[in-house]
């Protein structure tokens, strides 16, 4: 009964873990599905999300972030307008931290969109700005479709602020993204809302060109619907170029095409002032008849300001033509009053735009010196890292220059060495030609011999025996020894094909020698080896240094290492002498 109580919460663990892991499987495929349905279906889309799950607190953070970065992109294409940031603001720094660039694009972007929503323009920039910075234009998979949306969003916005520079730079690069990202409408959209900027510049030949351009391309796609949707602005610069004849053909054509007008010839809501250009184009074409009736459409809808306005100053025109003084009089006073309202109008809105592009200028400005104070940074630590580099470089630098001095030092020592021997192997050469006629030339010789060896003894630790023997002889006068020293005297490092030849020609010269120093109980490394054979070949410890390429330290390590495996003694003294006696 006992084990049974211990083992009941452990399986009820087990139960818990599986269920959520069921969950969690559960919960991924449903965001999965909503974000395939995200671009044709948004609406589906933010059903499906809002049906994962009744609590997503209870879901894994990368899950829950996941969630709200998806819901809040379908709120976006539906066009329901965020309320707060504060959602938005945690996704995104939860991304910085965990996503990739594409995902930290995706969740700059909506917070940019959270922020224009709240008519926070310059924070929206902001973030449209972080969003653009992310994007990798050099990978394969960079996702255009997004960072097409975000110029398109940032022309927008500098369209509201009254900055056509800005606004025409974006949708020049809503554009070349859009084609990136083979949106073809999307593109021509952009390109077409040019016009308008150019039309807030008072460039009006390029409004011109750039709706010429842009019938030409979407009747090429068979979308004269959206070719007719950019035709106003021209139609305005035409009217007041006074070029009617050309007005009407757009006029017609967006009246046939652009689908905003019902079966009697009424506009959609939201565009009733198009009835003030159709009555301003009859007015100046003398039909007068026409004109008065579209401006008693517009009249209808004089609680807009803007409808007002246009209608006021077309009647005022339309009486002065028909010489009715005291009608142009009264509407002439209603335009003045409905300007003057507009004028306040157009005055908050032009203050609020000053005042957001203000901000945004000032949000640059700050990321201007934030830039400016990473520089700062950036040549900061280039300069310690300059410094560091200098303190390794200089101390490496004078090393080597002291190997080298060092290594001088023994080429210098070995030439002289060297030059020793030589000069002893010519006076034994003299001594043996003239012993049988010149005794006291022999003399003299065996002499300047001795003195010689004494000469050549200091650099061993033990002294030069006079007579020497064929085998030494044959030993120092070899092919093989001779070019090793010559190469320690230039302070060459010998091959191992050489250093191979020293070892053979101890074998063969020297066999009991090379027996000993070769048996297995004093184990002898094969370096300790070679340098046995080339003490026993005379060659003192500066030469083997610079013929085995190690420092003479190292080469004193291993005469002790010698030393003390064959004849057990510590240090190098008499290392030499000892290893002359061995047979």
């Amino acid at each position: 009964m006992k084990k049974k109580i211990y083992i009941l919460p452990f399986v009820v663990f087990i139960i818990l873990v599986i269920s959520a892991c069921v969950d969690r499987h559960k919960s991924e495929q449903l965001l999965d599905a909503a974000e395939l349905l995200m671009e044709s279906r948004p609406d589906s889309a933010f059903t499906m999300l809002s049906s994962v799950c009744a609590s997503p607190d209870s879901l894994p953070k990368a899950l829950r972030m996941r969630l709200e970065l998806l819901k809040a992109k379908a709120q976006n294409k539906m066009f329901v307008p965020f309320t707060t940031d504060s959602t938005m603001a945690a996704v995104a720094e939860w991304y910085d931290r965990h996503g990739n660039r594409s995902q930290r694009m995706t969740a700059h972007y909506l917070l940019g969109c959270v922020y224009r929503d709240l008519n926070d323009a310059p924070m929206a920039l902001d973030q449209y700005h972080e969003a653009v910075s992310l994007a990798d234009t050099t990978a394969g998979d960079c996702d255009w479709h997004t960072l097409c949306r975000i110029h398109g969003q940032m022309g927008t916005l500098f369209n509201k602020m009254g900055s056509p520079e800005y606004e025409l730079e974006e949708w020049e690069n809503t554009y070349a993204t859009a084609m990136k990202a083979k949106d073809t409408i999307m593109a021509f959209n952009a390109y077409a809302l040019k016009a308008y900027a150019y039309f807030n510049m008072y460039k009006m030949d390029s409004v011109i060109s750039i709706t010429d351009n842009v019938v030409r391309m979407y009747e090429g796609l068979g979308r004269k619907d959206f070719a007719a949707g950019h035709l106003p602005a021209v139609i305005d610069v035409y009217l007041h170029r006074k070029k009617y004849d050309k007005a009407k053909t757009r006029m017609d054509y967006y009246e046939r095409y652009s689908g905003f007008f019902d079966t009697d010839g009424n506009i959609e809501a939201g565009k009733e002032s198009y009835y003030g250009t159709k009555a301003r184009y009859y007015n100046a074409v003398g039909q007068a008849d026409s004109a008065y009736m579209y401006l008693k459409k517009l009249i209808k809808f004089k609680d807009n300001i803007q409808c007002a306005e246009v209608a006021y100053r077309e009647l005022m025109a339309y009486y002065e033509n028909q010489l009715r003084a005291d009608s142009v009089v009264k509407y002439a006073r209603l335009f003045c009053r409905m300007n003057d309202s507009s004028a306040i109008v157009r005055s908050a809105e032009a203050i609020n735009k000053a005042k957001a592009l203000y901000n945004y200028n000032k949000a640059q400005q700050t990321a201007k010196d934030k830039a400016a104070e990473a520089d700062n940074y950036r040549f900061l630590i280039i300069c310690v890292i300059c410094f560091a580099v200098i303190a390794i470089v200089v101390p490496y630098r004078m090393y080597n220059a002291r190997m080298r001095r060092q290594r001088m030092a023994y080429t210098e020592m070995n030439r002289k060495y060297n030059g020793i021997w030589a000069d002893c192997d010519k006076a034994a050469s003299d001594l043996q030609m003239m012993e049988s006629d010149f005794e006291k030339y022999k003399a003299v010789k065996e002499n300047e011999i001795k003195e010689l060896k004494k000469s050549i003894s200091a650099y061993h630790d033990c002294c030069i025996d006079n007579d020497v023997t064929e085998n030494e002889r044959t030993l120092r006068n070899s092919e093989v020894a001779v070019k090793l020293h010559l190469l320690a005297a230039k302070g060459d490092a010998a091959t191992e094909q050489e250093l191979s030849a020293v070892i053979a020609l101890t074998k063969n010269i020297l066999p009991d020698f090379y027996n000993i120093i070769t048996l297995p109980k004093y184990k002898l490394k094969e370096r300790e080896i070679k340098v046995c054979a080339m003490i026993r070949l005379n060659f003192i410890p500066s030469e083997i240094a610079v013929l085995l390429n190690i420092s003479l330290q190292r080469i004193t390590n291993i005469r002790s290492c010698i030393n003390m495996k064959l004849f057990k003694k510590s240090g190098t003294k008499e290392l030499d002498s000892r290893l002359k006696m061995l047979k």
